[in-house]
């Protein structure tokens, strides 16, 4: 996977994070994983494979597309 597309995903997580006004423990809750690899995806450039990619988006209610840099439209 391409640094610029890492950096995008990673980018745009930690801007769904922040703009959820939610802590990182309920966050990893809702999107079922533990609160390490929530960290690792988003602190040390760990890639989320798909499911977990989804459930996260869930969780933070935006589009998948969006995250993976292929749409602007963040809302689900």
């Amino acid at each position: 996977m391409g640094g610029e597309y890492r950096e995008t995903i990673t980018a745009r997580l930690k801007l769904a994070v922040y703009r959820s006004g939610m802590k990182i423990g309920e966050i990893a809750q809702k999107a079922g994983m533990r609160i390490g690899t929530l960290e690792q995806y988003l602190y040390c450039g760990v890639m989320p494979g798909a499911d977990k990619l989804a459930a996260l988006c869930q969780a933070l209610e935006v589009n998948p597309a969006w995250v993976l840099g292929l749409s602007e439209r963040r809302e689900l």
